[in-house]
C-alpha cells in the first residue's frame, strides 16, 4: 500500500525545538532551586544567601533585574540590587538619598501606602504583576522614572512578591524587573515567573526567620 502524501507533521521541528528548550529551562530551574534549598540547610551567612538567591533569580527567571527589600518597621530597605543591562550588583548599606533610598510603608495620613509597587505588595501581602510601568493605575511611577533617568535604564515591567514565612506578615519584598524571551525581547511576566518568585520569596522568608 502506498503511503498517503502531504500529511502535515503532527509535531514540527520548531515545536520539538521549543519543547526541548522549555524542558532544559525547567530542568535548570529545578537544579538551581534544589541547590538553594540545600544551601539554606547549611551554615551560610544571611547576606551571602541573599546575594546568591537574587543572582540565581536573574539567571533562571530570564529577567534583566532583581531587587530585594527587607522590612524594618514602617520602611522597606534595599538589601540587594542586580541588573544585567547596567552591570550592577549592589548590596546592603544604602543611604537615605538617591534612587536606592528606603520606601515608606505608610501614607501621609498613617494608612498603609499603596503608591509604590513594593509598598502595595506589603499592604496586600500578595504578588503584583505590572506588565507596563508606563500605564500604572493608582501607582506613583515617579520613583521608577527617577531611577531610569539617573541610571540610564528602561523599566518596562515589574513582578513583585512578598517575602513571608509560612504565610505570615511580609518581612520584605522580592522584585523581578523586565522579563525577556530567549532572543532578548521584552515579554510579559508569566505564571511560571509568578511561581518562581513565590518560591524564592519563601526561601528568603525562611532564611530571615531562622537566621541566628
Amino acid at each position: 500500500m502506498r503511503a498517503p502524501e502531504n500529511i502535515p507533521d503532527i509535531v514540527s521541528p520548531e515545536t520539538v525545538s521549543a519543547s526541548d528548550q522549555a524542558f532544559r529551562a525547567l530542568r535548570e530551574q529545578m537544579r538551581e532551586l534544589t541547590a538553594l534549598t540545600t544551601a539554606l540547610g547549611q551554615a551560610f551567612e544571611a547576606s551571602s544567601m541573599e546575594r546568591r538567591i537574587v543572582t540565581s533569580a536573574v539567571r533562571i527567571a530570564g529577567v534583566d533585574g532583581c531587587s530585594l527589600y527587607r522590612r524594618d518597621g514602617d520602611w522597606l530597605h534595599f538589601r540587594v540590587v542586580k541588573s544585567v543591562t547596567l552591570g550592577l550588583m549592589v548590596v546592603s548599606d544604602f543611604g537615605d538619598d538617591g534612587v536606592f533610598r528606603p520606601v515608606s510603608l505608610l501614607a501621609a495620613d498613617g494608612s498603609p501606602s499603596t503608591e509604590a509597587v513594593s509598598a502595595r505588595t506589603v499592604a496586600e501581602n500578595d504578588v503584583i504583576n505590572v506588565s507596563d510601568v508606563s500605564r500604572l493605575p493608582n501607582f506613583d511611577s515617579s520613583r521608577v522614572a527617577r531611577f531610569d533617568q539617573r541610571m540610564g535604564y528602561d523599566t518596562r515591567s515589574i513582578l513583585s512578591a512578598p517575602v513571608t514565612f509560612r504565610g505570615g506578615q511580609p518581612l520584605g519584598v522580592l522584585q523581578f524587573v523586565n522579563a525577556k524571551n530567549a532572543v532578548g525581547n521584552h515579554v510579559p511576566f508569566s505564571g511560571t515567573h509568578v511561581q518562581l518568585a513565590r518560591s524564592l520569596a519563601a526561601m528568603l522568608g525562611m532564611l530571615w526567620t531562622l537566621e541566628p
